[in-house]
């Protein structure tokens, strides 16, 4: 009976350990969690995602905030870009795909290489947190030529 209880007892504690292995894989060892963004791997135009190579890494993060209305001149980002918005409406409209719109709580990889501006479309300031994921020597905003 004793060794039937030890084998049991072994089970679970390894069982144990393959679940909290698999929960930090899934970004669970942390109490209180909210995932924004699954594991992209693709822009939010469906580019496939890469991050620069042969320099060194280089990470920008701001929070831009939009007037109700105010627009932010087109540009594109040769690097990578997660968008998350805070507070507010945003809609994002491409040089050659349809106008996406994203709402607080919503999160995105923004295109790369692509002409694009974002407009404020609510009516209440909106907040963007801007995480560029680009390297060193390398703009994270490009705008066209005057």
């Amino acid at each position: 009976m004793k060794s039937a209880v030890l084998v049991g007892a072994c089970c679970l504690v390894l069982g144990g350990y393959v679940v909290s292995a698999l929960a930090q894989e899934n970004g669970e060892a942390y109490s209180n969690t909210e995932v924004l963004l699954d594991k992209s791997e693709t822009t939010i135009t469906k580019q496939p995602l890469f991050y620069p190579t042969g320099r060194q890494a280089q990470v920008t993060s701001l929070i831009i905030t939009l007037a109700p209305g105010e627009a932010v001149k087109e540009h594109m980002h040769p690097i990578p870009l997660y968008g998350y918005i805070l507070d507010g409406e945003l809609t994002i409209t491409y040089e050659k795909e349809a106008p996406l719109t994203f709402k607080k709580g919503e999160a995105f990889i923004e295109a790369v290489n692509t002409w694009h501006y974002g407009k404020n479309t609510g009516t209440e300031p909106t907040r963007i947190l801007a995480v560029f994921m680009g390297a060193k020597d390398l703009p994270n905003v490009i705008r066209p030529p005057e």
